[in-house]
């Protein structure tokens, strides 16, 4: 008896673990050539016969290696070649989908980056008919995250930005939520979108850089400016961040 409830105590929390990994887990969607036949391996794990497209589910935020091997010929001993288009790592953040091309010159391109929900559980009353429940948007330290909430936040922000006339008040709008929000790389560029001017935009770039989730895609940020002198002047920023970050301040 004791030996069967600890071999079933073991397999519940296997399935629990599982469900919790597929809560926070995040997801890659690769989009390789449409006329080739790849065999892509990520932190060790093969997926053959892909064709255009692949998503690999429940990934731990950090950094994963990614292998893109080609494989042409016909099927059969001797008969198969295989060519390394792509050997190298990519960064996931936290409960992210992060979508990846490979281009013409054989990079592996970020081009977005979107935030998952969090799954969310409902609670028995019936299971514990003892315990008062006690909605989320009335518990302490809510997050306005959920049930959408930061979504209407950014679309919000977009909304008050199209409404303002000039470049300024759009600005202070952007940095508000920049400042509040910990955006990503594709939402200041599209909010960079909305400036009319190559000066405000570099603003709102500079600005947002700090507070971005993942810093790593800020190019998708450059994308959106008009003139190259603005890319390089942002580019400088950005070294001179990453070669002097902010020091602590001694108590």
């Amino acid at each position: 008896m004791k030996t069967t409830f600890t071999l079933f105590t073991f397999l519940a929390l296997s399935l629990f673990s599982d469900s919790a990994r597929a809560a926070i887990g995040s997801k890659l969607h690769l989009n390789l050539f449409n006329d080739g036949n790849f065999v892509v391996v990520v932190d060790g794990i093969r997926y053959t016969n892909v064709r255009g497209d692949l998503d690999v589910f429940n990934l731990r935020a950090g950094t994963h290696h990614v292998k893109i091997v080609e494989v042409f010929g016909r099927q059969g001993r001797g008969n198969r070649g295989r060519e390394v288009l792509y050997n190298g790592s990519i960064n996931i953040p936290f409960r992210s989908a992060v979508f990846a091309r490979l281009t013409n010159n054989l990079r592996l391109r970020v081009t977005e980056v979107r935030r998952l929900n969090p799954q969310r559980t409902r609670y028995d009353r019936r299971a514990y008919p003892q315990r008062r429940y006690d909605p989320p948007s009335r518990r302490r330290g809510y997050n306005r995250r959920y049930n959408g909430g930061y979504q209407n936040v950014f679309a919000t922000t977009k909304m008050q930005m199209r409404a303002a006339s000039f470049d300024r008040d759009k600005l202070a709008i952007a940095k508000q939520f920049a400042r509040t929000s910990n955006p990503t790389s594709a939402e200041i560029a599209q909010l960079t979108r909305m400036l009319s001017f190559d000066r405000s935009k570099v603003q709102l770039a500079k600005f947002a850089y700090p507070f971005t989730v993942d810093q790593h895609n800020y190019g998708l940020v450059s994308d959106s400016f008009t003139f190259d002198s603005s890319v390089r002047e942002l580019n400088r920023f950005i070294a001179r961040s990453a070669n002097n970050p902010p020091q602590r301040r001694r108590r």
